[in-house]
């Protein structure tokens, strides 16, 4: 069974809108957190429970607040050289918030939103392709099979 043209469009636009829906919803979280830490935040003392599987020098941590434990993953501390290289078992600063105690990190964010030029471009790509899973027909829809676009010519009154 063969599969049209436009349903290969669509098939395709829908696993790379997935793929890029993933990314936002994980800047969209990571946003969430940066603002919270940066309106209310608190330092604390967390000690490193191991390395994490997520990326190069990211650690995973555990810290109080109120009696109670909570954990995290950040990368060591860049911001104060004297935890840049803690190990296992071994302190270091963490921020939380004083509102949400399950956010933290262990270095403090600059902003809300990094990379927002880079965001509102992949918002775009991300529409482009939802516009083709909906309607591979539509001006909007990316063209992704190489086929050619065939515009009525012009006519003047």
């Amino acid at each position: 069974m063969f599969l049209s043209p436009s349903n290969l469009e669509r098939i395709f636009a829908a696993i790379v809108a997935l793929v890029l829906g993933n990314l936002l919803i994980g800047s969209a979280r990571e946003s969430w957190t940066n603002y919270w830490l940066l309106k209310d935040a608190q330092q604390g003392v967390a000690e490193v429970t191991g390395e994490a599987w997520s990326g190069h020098n990211v650690v995973s941590y555990a810290y109080r607040v109120d009696q109670k434990q909570f954990k995290g993953a950040d990368r060591r501390s860049w911001q104060d050289t004297k935890y840049a290289n803690v190990q296992i078992g071994g302190t270091s600063v963490v921020y939380f918030s004083a509102s949400h105690p399950w956010l933290s990190l262990i270095n403090r964010p600059r902003t809300v939103v990094e990379g927002l030029p880079v965001l509102i471009l992949v918002w775009m790509i991300e529409a482009l392709l939802v516009i083709t899973v909906v309607n591979p027909r539509s001006r909007w829809a990316l063209k992704m099979t190489g086929a050619r676009r065939v515009f009525p010519a012009r006519t003047t009154l």
